[in-house]
């Protein structure tokens, strides 16, 4: 049984904390929402701040929306001392400040693993995630059981860094396709095809794949149910953003899915959590197609 500590109690977070504890590891759980820190009242140590999940812990997950409140936490675990501590952070976070947090951790004793994942909500609540790890590969050997917890596949990358960058980049290129079709299925609507009928054109041996699939559905019904928030999106380009600056290259054509993305997260009203696929709905309105009933 190890003491885990996990910070993050969201839709995903929810289902790794679940796994965890079904597999038998005493657990030290902290979210901001009191109605998450409920749901394991009974079944986990619910914390009062981050600083009792470090105090009662010897591995601690993140699972949380970005780099900025990861490096506030780890402001504070570094000003009391991380020795023989375990961090994993499960976030998609910036690669960069990930190199950065891992040699302070590790200037300290204790050690930081990126392991950032693959798949949803329902995989994680079903424990069967995926996920690409980087850190220091003893570091990661000695981890199997807690990874196999939660996972039923996971891939260790190289040194520390390697997971974020790599879901980066794959989020660079589905979240981009994805708002490649919601410019374009408006347009084709408004030029008189149908989304359906557009649809069936581009479902074809070329072009279809799970992105296609997944947000062409949306697309066509016009009907823009929350699965990833339109502002972690944004997050995640942003970052990528980033990197292109930080490598002074030009970021092409990833500055128009940007701008396309803050138009439509300027719109959305103070209570409104958006889904990825909404930048379609702003266009739509934009070219005047109605609405589907």
């Amino acid at each position: 049984m190890r003491k885990i500590g996990f910070i993050g109690l969201g839709n995903i977070g929810k289902g790794i904390c679940k796994n965890l504890i079904s597999a038998g590891n005493q657990l030290t759980v902290f979210d901001i929402d009191d109605k998450a820190m409920e749901h394991f009242n009974g079944r986990a140590a619910l914390a009062k701040d981050v600083v009792e999940v470090l105090n009662n812990s010897d591995v601690i997950f993140f699972s949380l929306p970005n780099s900025e409140v990861i490096e506030r936490i780890m402001e504070q675990y570094l000003s009391i001392g991380l020795k023989g501590k375990v961090i994993i952070d499960t976030s998609t976070s910036y690669p960069l400040s990930t190199k950065k947090l891992y040699q302070q951790v590790k200037d300290q004793g204790g050690a930081l693993i990126d392991a950032p994942l693959m798949a949803g909500p329902a995989e994680a609540e079903a424990g069967e995630l995926e996920i690409v790890i980087g850190g220091d590969k003893e570091e990661v050997d000695k981890l199997g059981d807690v990874f196999s917890a939660y996972c039923k596949k996971y891939s260790y990358l190289g040194e520390i860094g390697s997971g974020h960058l790599a879901k980066l980049a794959m989020n660079f290129c589905g979240l981009s396709q994805a708002l490649i079709y919601a410019q374009i299925f408006p347009v084709m609507a408004k030029l008189g095809f149908t989304p359906e009928e557009f649809y069936g054109i581009v479902n074809n041996e070329t072009l279809s794949n799970w992105v296609l699939g997944f947000y062409g559905e949306k697309y066509v019904k016009q009907a823009y149910r929350l699965d990833f928030a339109l502002a972690l999106g944004t997050k995640d380009l942003a970052y990528m953003k980033r990197l292109y600056e930080d490598l002074n290259i030009p970021a092409f054509i990833l500055d128009g899915a940007l701008d396309l993305c803050r138009m439509t997260l300027a719109r959305q009203k103070a209570d409104e959590v958006l889904d990825f696929s909404t930048p379609a709905a702003m266009l739509y309105e934009m070219l005047g197609v109605a609405k589907k009933e």
